[in-house]
């Protein structure tokens, strides 16, 4: 064993540590192997090629990476070859947050956020051998906002990661998933997508949902392929991901939009690990919406004493003897006109700018007839 004070003046170009330190320091990810130091090097000379995302387009990147801890280098390149704004990584391996994979895994300009896997209560983490499996990650550009969304749910049967993504005047929903392939697909997977879905898909906003579904939507005739498509028909979304994105030939990996969301340029890329590469374009700018002018009246300019007067010297409470002759048609005209009048002179009507607003999908015809 190494105290600190041993490791840091370990940490000289002309001290080599035997090779049993070597390995055991290594698999604790304290310290980067050469080649991996010189990638981190290039990338802090070089920089991105694409300084910044832009208003209109976002580019997502999204893989099953299967540890990240052992390919921190290929990942860091591929955000920078790939000039992505957000990638979205399923199945990292890592512990915490204070992970130093999540570290090794932003290049300059980028930060994260991240989900680990619970730890099972007595496990030895401190161990050579300790794998935290699943957890999932977003590492994005510093000039996209990214917070955190708490979904009230409990879930079981995959697990997610799903924050606010604000870029300039655009805002946008991003939700990771990662269902384990060791799992098989129940009732209970569908239940609780739907239930996320749910309370995501009612927002005004663009909701994006990509990773590993482990549901191989390609066989048109599997059970659960047909299940996830018709629960995506009934929150009117559409699966935009098209060939196979996992070694054994199976699409896997998906990316998942509203019916409204304008998404462009989706295709599947090369294996990162037994999960290829999934990149697409996210046109994420405010969609404008048409200005409308309705008329209004000022209620809080309303003078309730002068109103009240006035009302008394009206014919509809000057004398009630007048009154008696007239027909319920006649009360209700006679009702109407004074009521008008009177309006106009204490409240009038002002027209004034709104914006038409996107109906919810569920808000139908059924529950506007029902309200």
């Amino acid at each position: 064993m190494f105290t600190s004070a041993e490791l840091h003046a370990m940490n000289r170009h002309d001290v080599i540590p035997p090779r049993a330190a070597r390995k055991a320091i290594f698999s604790h990810r304290l310290w980067r192997p050469r080649r991996q130091r010189l990638h981190a090097q290039r990338i802090l000379r070089q920089g991105g090629r694409r300084p910044f995302c832009t208003d209109a387009t976002v580019k997502i990147g999204c893989v099953n990476a299967r540890s990240a801890g052992n390919k921190t280098a290929i990942l860091c390149r591929t955000i920078i070859d790939e000039e992505l704004d957000i990638f979205v990584i399923t199945e990292t391996w890592h512990e915490d947050s204070s992970s130093t994979v999540l570290k090794q895994l932003c290049p300059p300009g980028f930060r994260s956020i991240d989900v680990a896997r619970p730890v099972p209560a007595g496990a030895n983490v401190h161990t050579v051998d300790f794998r935290n499996h699943g957890g999932l990650t977003f590492i994005h550009r510093s000039t996209v906002g990214f917070r955190k969304r708490v979904i009230d749910c409990s879930v079981k049967t995959f697990e997610f990661l799903c924050g606010d993504a604000t870029l300039g005047s655009s805002h946008f929903v991003l939700l990771g998933i990662y269902r384990p392939g060791s799992q098989p697909v129940t009732a209970a997977f569908f239940d609780e997508l739907s239930a996320v879905f749910e309370q995501l898909m009612t927002l005004r906003h663009p909701v994006v949902v990509c990773g590993d579904f482990n549901v191989h939507v390609d066989q048109a005739d599997s059970p659960h392929a047909v299940r996830l498509a018709q629960l995506l028909h009934a929150f009117g979304c559409t699966q935009h991901v098209v060939g196979p994105s996992h070694t054994a030939g199976h699409t896997l990996d998906l990316v998942i939009t509203k019916a409204d969301t304008d998404v462009c340029d989706v295709c599947v890329g090369g294996m990162i690990s037994d999960h290829a590469l999934v990149k697409f374009t996210l046109r994420a700018w405010k969609s404008g919406t048409d200005a409308q002018y309705v008329d209004r009246r000022a209620w809080q300019r309303l003078s309730r004493d002068e109103f009240a007067a006035d009302l008394t010297e009206s014919r509809l409470c000057r004398d009630l003897n007048e009154l008696e002759d007239l027909s319920v048609d006649d009360l209700i005209r006679l009702y109407d006109q004074q009521m008008t009048r009177l309006l106009d002179k204490h409240c009038p009507l002002i027209r004034v700018r709104c914006r038409s607003q996107q109906a919810t999908p569920w808000f139908d015809s059924d529950c506007r007839a029902a309200r």
